[in-house]
């Protein structure tokens, strides 16, 4: 699939749960309640169903998100599924890491290739405020299982927030490096006005984060992926790359090739986009293959040329991530 702009569009991300173990203050509401039910979602048949006709558009990598991936029941079968459509080259998955360690040995036998995992601070007690739940010590076990199930590389993604996690940012490398693990840092991004209400007086824009790292250490750019959101960086006398991801300070979208497919089963072809196709309705209604894949590739055409964070006279917090898939 191309866009009117000439991207190509190669990568799929698939949230196959709208449901969350933790309530991260930069993800979740204050108070909001999730109640959707399991019948109101995409079923795995339907998801691997809808992968498979993306993957006929041109579709070559997917990543799992949620929500929290883990809470999807079979998902270690629909991992299967997945990473054996024809066209598939990888099946990724973005985590909390909470059930990681239980799970990671199966999925990697499964297929799964790489996973990211979030941690945002390497202190219990700010784990507990930044998230509400008290696990820790099970997020960093799952990374460390992870790494030894041979998902590599295991990728670090950390939201930076000024006033409470910036003081870790050399920490968070260090450990990156000693663990020879990958280390992303991003910027919190608008969502919806509640969270906003959280972001007010937070947010650090990336250049901060990159600058405190290159008082200690050399970065050598590494641009491996041309799509990555992030600039990315070799520390040098080490097997970790630093990345940060800047959706205000550094717009990326000239590079993006992604479209997410939520587990309601509409597709965005931008994150801050309006929703789009209902696909879960068409297979519902038996809408011929091939109808679907022109409905797919007409709307993936007329995607946005970049996103509106920008732009104040654009609403656009109008979404809860869980919700979206980060």
């Amino acid at each position: 699939m191309i866009d009117q702009f000439g991207r190509r569009i190669t990568y799929l991300r698939i949230s196959v749960i709208d449901k969350c173990n933790l309530r991260c203050l930069y993800c979740m509401p204050h108070g909001w309640v999730n109640r959707s039910r399991m019948v109101d979602l995409l079923t795995n048949d339907e998801l691997v169903e809808l992968a498979g006709i993306f993957a006929e558009l041109g579709i070559e990598k997917i990543r799992l998100t949620g929500g929290e991936p883990l809470l999807r029941p079979g998902l270690v079968e629909l991992v299967s599924r997945l990473s054996k459509i024809p066209g598939i080259r990888q099946v990724a998955m973005s985590t909390n890491g909470v059930l990681l360690k239980r799970h990671a040995r199966a999925l990697k036998d499964a297929g799964l290739s790489r996973v990211n995992v979030s941690l945002d601070t390497l202190s219990s007690e700010k784990f507990s405020l930044i998230t509400g739940m008290d696990y820790w010590q099970e997020v960093v076990d799952g990374i460390l299982e992870a790494k030894a199930a041979g998902l590599e590389p295991v990728k670090l993604n950390t939201v930076l927030m000024k006033g409470v996690n910036d003081d870790e940012i050399l920490s968070l490398v260090d450990f990156a490096i000693a663990q020879e693990l990958s280390l992303r840092f991003i910027e919190w991004m608008p969502t919806n006005p509640w969270v906003d209400v959280e972001r007010e007086g937070k947010f650090l824009s990336n250049e901060v984060g990159k600058a405190c790292v290159e008082e200690r250490y050399c970065l050598q750019p590494d641009e491996a992926d041309p799509h990555s959101p992030a600039r990315s960086f070799r520390i040098e006398g080490t097997q970790t790359r630093v990345g940060f991801i800047n959706p205000l300070s550094n717009l990326f979208c000239a590079r993006c090739n992604r479209v997410r497919l939520k587990v309601t089963g509409r597709i965005k072809t931008c994150l801050h986009g309006r929703e789009e196709l209902d696909l879960k309705a068409m297979l519902r209604e038996s809408m011929p293959r091939e109808a679907i894949k022109r409905q797919i590739a007409t709307t993936v055409f007329l995607r946005p040329e970049q996103h509106f964070l920008n732009r104040s006279d654009v609403a656009h917090q109008d979404f809860v991530m869980t919700h979206v898939g980060g």
